[in-house]
């Protein structure tokens, strides 16, 4: 039989088709332990990191302190992540150093889990405080709650009155009104026919008040106890458990995507194929640990997070069996990598990559640290808290990590930079005016065009540029500047900002900034596309 006829016999047809046919069913196959390990790595980690900073609040740790701590947390995994990294890739054991993340992951959920409330002062032995609002200036009272009761204008109530400032962030939409301001912004008016509170007010605050530094004192409705601020015990066992968390999280993050490289021998084009479980995975089991911490809630009568830690625990322990169902294979370290990449770091466009990559990082590290933060203050639910991290997740990051190839085909890499710098300035606009949290579920939808494009952007533009070989070490750099170097500036800074100015100008301001980055970054993509830029 001739060979043109054996190429056209159906059955020589059929078996052409059938064997990539069983290619494909069997690299599914080899894949699934890691799409398994991608949902319940991020689903731990969802239950947990939405949460952490908003849980260091009810710890009594102010907003400053929660930007110190943070920034700290991220300045140790720029050590910490290239470091482990060189060890797993010397000694080749993924498996072995995953598992024992995962196990101190377990620990320091725990541990967070565990840490007691911090003490209470008895309002009847102590001076309470309120901030009053009254022709755009800010007072702060402190007033015997023996005396007062729960109404600054009881008859016998005995006060002190400090200037706090003029428009002072709290002070919005306050004009001739009366009101007491509470930590959670409800606030209480009086009626302006009550002349005798008015009067009492304008006498002893207009004449006779000292400016003071009230930003430091804690407003809290009148109750029966007042919480101490950074309490030394819960403020260590926070950090500490905090940053077991924090370095294991990145660097489980970080050895995934070098083991799932691995797994794909080099067709780094099925990689968001994997990734994207863990985007879905974060999204619908953050919800589902806000709803479980609300029921928490429900049932103590106290603000209780510890439901979502527990069910990190359990994604953790799970996905210790799921690690060692993935099939890798032993590699050789390339010789010549430091000296590849220290030649790439010299190049004029990289050095403005990279300092690109620094200031997403700085928006993105107020952003993330402080949005929860802020709607909470508004008074958002736990289980508002969850939906906005679904919404983040399923509405954006997803959408935009589908088509993000196309958008970068149409507007390039660092013009994909360029656009998240201008939504992250959307959403701190939207929030800085924001006075209804349920409103924070539309805003989200930005998070696609803030996050979702720019990793994928991100990823693709260090394979892009990286020396063949250097492919992960490139990628460890630009991850350290994102979220070692960038994210810990944007937490001491965002961090100032909200213990002295409030959440809303904060963002007001970052908005500000992110605006101005974005422009600047469009003015680099132009000299870089002339190639006045090399």
């Amino acid at each position: 039989m001739p060979y043109s006829t054996i190429l056209e016999s159906p059955l020589n047809t059929k078996e052409e088709v059938d064997v990539p046919q069983e290619k494909e069913e069997s690299t599914f196959k080899k894949l699934l332990p890691f799409k398994a390990h991608y949902i319940l790595a991020f689903g731990g980690s969802s239950c947990i990191f939405p949460y952490i900073y908003i849980y260091a609040k009810t710890l009594g740790i102010t907003a400053d302190v929660v930007g110190y701590i943070t920034a700290t947390l991220w300045c140790v995994t720029v050590l910490t992540r290239p470091i482990l990294g060189v060890l797993v890739d010397y000694f080749q054991k993924f498996k072995l150093v995953l598992t024992c993340l995962l196990v101190i992951s377990v620990a320091s959920a725990l541990g967070l889990s565990f840490i007691p409330q911090p003490p209470q002062q008895a309002s009847n032995s102590t001076t309470n405080s309120s901030v009053i609002c009254f022709q755009n200036n800010s007072y702060l009272i402190e007033f015997e709650a023996d005396n007062c009761a729960s109404s600054l204008c009881a008859e016998k109530c005995t006060f002190s009155c400090y200037l706090c400032g003029s428009n002072y962030s709290i002070c919005t939409d306050t004009n001739t009104s009366l009101s007491i301001q509470s930590e959670y912004f409800e606030t209480e008016s009086f009626d302006n026919t009550l002349s005798d509170c008015p009067e009492k007010f304008t006498s002893k605050c207009t004449t006779d008040s000292a400016t003071r530094n009230c930003i430091n004192i804690t407003v809290k409705d009148s109750g029966d106890s007042v919480v101490v601020q950074n309490a030394p015990l819960q403020l260590g066992l926070f950090s500490i458990f905090a940053l077991m968390f924090v370095i294991c999280q990145t660097t489980v993050e970080s050895l995934s995507d070098a083991a799932c490289g691995n797994v794909l021998e080099g067709k780094m084009e099925l990689y968001g194929r994997q990734r994207l479980w863990g985007t879905i995975s974060w999204g619908l089991f953050s919800f589902l640990a806000g709803y479980v911490n609300h029921l928490g809630t429900l049932a103590t009568n106290i603000t209780s997070y510890w439901p979502g830690f527990y069910m990190s625990v359990v994604f953790y322990t799970m996905d210790i069996g799921a690690i060692w169902k993935i099939p890798m294979k032993h590699v050789k370290l390339e010789k010549n990598i430091a000296k590849d990449v220290g030649k790439l770091l010299l190049k004029p466009k990289i050095v403005l990559f990279i300092l690109q990559v620094i200031c997403l990082g700085l928006v993105r590290g107020v952003f993330l640290t402080y949005l929860l933060w802020c709607l909470e203050s508004l008074g958002a639910s736990q289980i508002l808290l969850g939906s906005i991290t679904a919404v983040q997740s399923f509405l954006g990051e997803v959408i935009f990590m589908f088509i993000a190839a196309w958008i970068i085909r149409k507007i390039g890499h660092l013009n994909v930079f360029a656009l998240s710098f201008v939504a992250h300035g959307a959403r701190f606009f939207a929030y800085a005016f924001l006075k209804e949290p349920l409103w924070g579920l539309l805003i989200e939808v930005l998070q696609g065009p803030a996050y979702g494009s720019f990793f994928a952007a991100l990823t693709s533009y260090v394979r892009l540029v990286a020396p063949t070989g250097a492919e992960a070490t490139v990628q460890g750099i630009a991850l350290a500047a994102l979220e070692g170097v960038g994210m810990s500036l944007g937490n001491v800074l965002g961090g100032y900002w909200v213990h002295n100015l409030g959440v809303g100008v904060t963002f007001f301001w970052c908005g500000v900034m992110s605006m101005i980055f974005g422009m600047i970054s469009c003015i680099i993509s132009g000299l870089v596309s002339c190639n006045w830029i090399k």
